[in-house]
């Protein structure tokens, strides 16, 4: 098997138009020390610190914002890009702190006394006392309860609120990791082994096929309910339906951090040969939607708060 450059989150993002034949501008860096060749879960990999990076982490430690929130990231990590695009759904005030895997920044004491297993991503909310927040998932829920009771993301409902989380942990315990350890044996393995290559896809195929599931049961709930009784019937196909290309969500009628937790992974997945709009139309159409919408353009631009 012939290898491929693989490019990082930032560039590849920009490269892919699921909704825009011109693309959209998104920040490129040169850093391929990317988070897509470890595990797919929160990372970076390690290393020995030097003066420079504990002058520059020193730097913000002795000067941090007054207000908002500091995201720790990096240009290539999608569990950070992940949260940058709840903060901007959510209109919440924030800088981002793009942290230097090859300078090992994640190691420095000042870093892992935020988050104490040295990965991206990590919050610091300087409007609440500095407190500070790790791993994608948790970051996510910790941002909707701070928005308060009609955060659009979230739900005051206990039920909702349960598979809400369910989704959102089935995306950080599986997803992410699966498609991490593809890429991984994909491009950064020291030897070629198809057995895990086809091992790991074959996973993420099955973990896009349980959302498929989903999104299509959802399209037919929302046809039979909002069109005529022809489909109820049977008597027409359901993709004649008007509502065959309405965005429909994983929990209720409007999107959650359950859908934002799987958009910027969906975006990687073409580089282990996943093809989402013809294996997965249901899954293709719902990550078009999520694309569509300004807040998540403007997080995977790489731009901060307004």
């Amino acid at each position: 098997m012939q290898r491929q450059p693989v490019s990082n989150l930032s560039s590849a993002l920009a490269n892919i138009h699921l909704n825009n034949p011109g693309g959209y501008a998104g920040q490129n860096d040169n850093n391929q020390d990317s988070v897509m060749s470890n595990t797919g879960q929160e990372s970076g990999p390690g290393g020995m610190l030097n003066e420079a990076t504990v002058d520059r982490i020193a730097a913000y430690r002795n000067n941090p914002p007054s207000e908002g929130i500091t995201l720790f990231s990096h240009r290539s990590a999608p569990n950070g890009f992940k949260v940058a695009v709840v903060l901007s759904e959510l209109g919440l005030k924030f800088k981002t702190f793009y942290l230097d895997f090859k300078k090992s920044e994640q190691r420095s004491p000042y870093y892992v006394s935020i988050n104490p297993n040295a990965r991206i991503p990590a919050i610091i909310d300087h409007d609440n006392s500095d407190h500070s927040v790790w791993e994608s998932g948790a970051i996510l829920i910790y941002l909707c309860q701070k928005s308060g009771p009609d955060c659009p993301l979230w739900s005051e409902d206990y039920v909702e609120q349960s598979s809400i989380t369910s989704w959102l942990f089935f995306q950080a315990s599986g997803h992410a990791p699966m498609i991490g350890q593809a890429l991984h044996f994909r491009y950064f393995h020291p030897e070629m082994i198809p057995s895990a290559i086809e091992r790991y896809a074959g996973e993420v195929r099955r973990i896009y096929s349980v959302i498929e599931m989903r999104l299509a049961e959802k399209r037919e709930q929302l046809i039979m309910e909002m069109d005529d009784e022809s489909f109820a019937l049977g008597t027409s196909a359901l993709s004649e339906s008007k509502y065959f290309e309405e965005p429909v969500w994983l929990v209720g009628n409007r999107i959650t951090i359950a859908d934002l937790s799987f958009v910027t992974w969906n975006h990687v997945v073409d580089r282990i040969g996943i093809n989402l709009k013809s294996e997965f139309p249901e899954v293709y159409k719902w990550t078009r939607a999520m694309m569509e919408r300004p807040a998540v353009v403007r997080a995977l631009s790489g731009l901060e708060s307004n």
